[in-house]
C-alpha cells in the first residue's frame, strides 16, 4: 500500500493514517484466495468508504496473469523525455512561486510563427536579456538603449517607447494599436496580456511579428554593428506575417480537405508477425465494457478473433490495453 495505484487520474496514493499492517500489504492480499475478484468485505474494513469504492472499481482482466508498472502519462505506458518535462512543468506551473497571472492562453493562440510566439512568452516571463535585466542578474554593463542610445533599455523601452520602435509600428501598419489608450500600461507585459485581451489572434500575431523583428534588429546593432531603418522593420515584420499567413491559411485548407484516400489503411504485418486489432465499446447505463480482437497473418488473412465483456465500465486505453 506504499505504493500509488489507486485508479483515476486524481490522487492514486493510498492515504494515511493507515489501520495496523496495511501499509505492508499488497494488492493481491485484497483478492479472494481461489478466484480474481475483489474481497468486497474486507476492502470495505480496511479502506475509507471514497478508497474503497476507488479499489472496488478496478477492473480485474481475467486475462491478464502479471501486472507491471507503467507510465501515466504515455498511452503506451511507456516513460518518455517529453512527458516528463510536461509533468515538471505542470508541477511548477501550478505552483504559487512561479506562475503568473495572465492571457497566456491569448499568446499562444496569436497567428504568428512560433519563434515570435515564444518572443511574447518570454518577454511576459521577464526572460529578454535587457540590459536593466541583465544589471538585475549582477551583470555589469552599460545601461543604454543600443538602438537610440538614449534612454535605459528595458522592455517596454525597446519595444514600445523607442524612437525607432514607434516608427516601426507606424511601418507596419500597427499604430493605431500602438497608441490605443486601452494598451498605455507601465510595463510591458501588462501591455502584451491587454492586446491579447482586446484584439484578434490575427492582430495579435502582427505584433508579435514586428516585436520579433524589432528584437532581432536589436541583437544585429548590438552584436553585428547592423542597423535597419524603422521603415526597413516594419516592411520586414508586414511581409514576413503575410507570407506566413498565406502558407498557414494553404496548409490549413489543404487539411480540411483530407480526402478518403487521405486516411489511415490498415496495413499488413511484416513476414512471420501477426497483428491483432483491437476495439472496445461502452454500453451506456449497464455498467458493462465489451471488447473484440481480430488476428490476421503477413498476407492480411484472417486467423482467428475473439470478443469479450466485462461487467466493469473502464476506459477505451484500459480496454485496448
Amino acid at each position: 500500500m506504499h505504493d500509488p495505484w489507486l485508479r483515476g487520474s486524481a490522487n492514486r496514493w493510498v492515504p494515511s493514517p493507515q489501520p495496523a499492517g496495511v501499509y505492508q500489504l499488497s494488492v493481491r492480499d485484497l483478492l479472494h484466495d481461489n478466484y480474481k475478484a475483489w474481497n468486497i468485505v474486507k476492502v470495505r474494513n480496511l479502506f475509507s468508504r471514497d478508497v474503497a469504492e476507488k479499489i472496488l472499481e478496478t477492473p480485474l482482466v481475467s486475462s491478464v496473469r502479471e501486472d507491471k508498472v507503467v507510465w501515466d502519462e504515455e498511452r503506451n505506458g511507456c516513460y518518455s523525455v517529453k512527458s516528463g518535462y510536461k509533468v515538471a512543468m505542470r508541477y511548477l506551473i501550478g505552483s504559487d512561486k512561479y506562475h503568473v497571472m495572465g492571457n497566456w492562453n491569448g499568446i499562444w493562440k496569436a497567428q504568428a510563427p512560433h519563434k515570435a510566439r515564444h518572443l511574447l512568452w518570454r518577454l511576459c516571463r521577464g526572460c529578454l536579456p535587457t540590459r536593466s535585466r541583465l544589471l538585475e542578474r549582477r551583470v555589469e554593463c552599460t545601461l543604454n538603449c543600443p538602438v537610440c542610445d538614449e534612454e535605459i533599455e528595458d522592455e517596454l523601452h525597446i519595444f514600445f517607447r523607442c524612437a525607432v520602435a514607434q516608427d516601426s509600428w507606424s511601418a507596419a501598419g500597427l499604430s493605431s494599436v500602438l497608441h490605443n489608450a486601452t494598451y498605455q500600461q507601465t510595463n510591458a507585459m501588462d501591455r502584451i496580456f491587454a492586446i491579447c485581451s482586446n484584439e484578434s489572434s490575427d492582430t495579435v500575431g502582427r505584433v508579435a511579428m514586428l516585436l520579433w523583428c524589432i528584437w532581432q534588429n536589436r541583437n544585429d546593432k548590438l552584436w553585428n554593428d547592423n542597423v535597419q531603418m524603422p521603415r526597413q522593420i516594419g516592411r520586414h515584420a508586414f511581409d514576413a506575417w503575410n507570407d506566413w499567413y498565406s502558407v498557414h491559411k494553404l496548409h490549413s485548407n489543404n487539411v480540411s480537405g483530407t480526402t478518403e484516400e487521405d486516411l489511415v489503411r490498415w496495413e499488413k504485418p511484416a513476414l512471420d508477425w501477426i497483428k491483432c486489432n483491437v476495439d472496445v465499446a461502452f454500453v451506456t447505463g449497464s455498467g458493462r465494457t465489451s471488447m473484440g480482437l481480430c488476428f490476421r497473418d503477413n498476407s492480411g488473412h484472417f486467423m482467428v478473433g475473439m470478443t469479450q465483456w466485462q461487467q466493469t465500465v473502464i476506459s477505451s486505453v484500459e480496454g485496448e490495453a
